[in-house]
């Protein structure tokens, strides 16, 4: 039995699909089947059931699914308690992101880190945040970088930035400053699709104004921010977003941008992971790294 099995066989239990953790991990789909079949003949038993075309975990795949996450863990624990002795901080870490962070940050972050730590492997997941959440409660990532806190009760929160929302209109449409929560009534609005830590931020926006998200008139629902200012650009309607995210267009004067600190407060993304799980090492570092170097304008 090698180590590279049992993380082989941990990614085919968190895709449930063998040629997605091949996909995941960057290995042929055989060599992912190979490696699964040598457990079993190691074990002498069955890891997974298959139905058609989807696998089932076995009650012993199961058992061996707890035990080799607690091996890996332990294995990178023993890497990084060497790590004075060797000079090397290495390991795999997987990220799961809403979908500013992924866009925006997390690649610079993980380009940051890799620079001082260069056998830091990555993976990336990018969603809503609420579907991030989700991911950290299944144990799929280990930590996720996200805008709006769901399952606190299950999940931690460590604050990592505070960032301005602004409204983006199309270049022909300029409005009169400061922006009220009126005038965001009076026009065709683009919104994010349920489960964006956005479109949770807007909507407590409209509430502390007594007003519901169907006060406006929603012309459509993205699923990308990039989506979002696309349509803005092509006049179909403003949208509330990220400034981080707006910048791009703004600057370039495809679209307009305009504050809202009248009416709307900065809000948070977080580092978040579940309570349950205990962090690696690494995890650590990552988070004390980023939380160092981030570019205090943004607070």
């Amino acid at each position: 039995m090698q180590f590279q099995q049992l993380f082989v066989f941990t990614k085919v239990v968190e895709k449930n699909s063998f040629s997605k953790a091949a996909e995941d991990i960057f290995l042929s789909q055989s060599t992912v089947s190979n490696h699964i079949s040598n457990l079993e003949s190691y074990f002498g038993l069955k890891l997974f059931d298959r139905l058609g075309k989807e696998i089932v975990l076995t009650p012993f795949g199961q058992k061996l699914y707890h035990w080799a996450q607690e091996i890996l863990k332990l294995k990178e624990m023993a890497i990084w308690d060497l790590k004075d002795w060797t000079g090397k901080i290495q390991g795999k870490l997987s990220i799961a992101a809403s979908t500013v962070p992924a866009e925006y940050m997390v690649p610079l972050l993980i380009s940051n880190f890799r620079k001082q730590y260069p056998e830091v492997q990555f993976s990336l997941i990018q969603s809503n945040s609420e579907a991030v959440a989700e991911v950290l409660m299944k144990g799929t990532a280990e930590l996720g970088i996200l805008g709006e806190k769901y399952f606190p009760e299950k999940i931690d929160y460590i604050p990592f930035i505070k960032e301005r929302l602004v409204l983006i209109t199309p270049a022909d449409l300029k409005l009169k400053e400061p922006v009220s929560v009126n005038a965001l009534l009076d026009l065709p609005f683009i919104f994010r699709t349920s489960g964006s830590g956005t479109q949770a931020t807007v909507k407590k926006i409209l509430k502390k104004y007594g007003l519901h998200s169907s006060s406006l008139n929603i012309v459509a629902y993205f699923d990308s921010v990039q989506s979002v200012k696309q349509g803005v650009k092509a006049g179909l309607g403003v949208s509330i977003i990220s400034e981080i995210a707006a910048a791009d267009y703004a600057n370039y004067n495809l679209v307009n941008s305009y504050p809202l600190d009248e009416i709307a407060e900065k809000r948070a993304f977080y580092f978040a992971y579940n309570s349950q799980i205990t962090l690696s090492p690494l995890i650590k570092e990552f988070i004390d790294f980023s939380l160092a170097a981030k570019d205090p304008s943004i607070d």
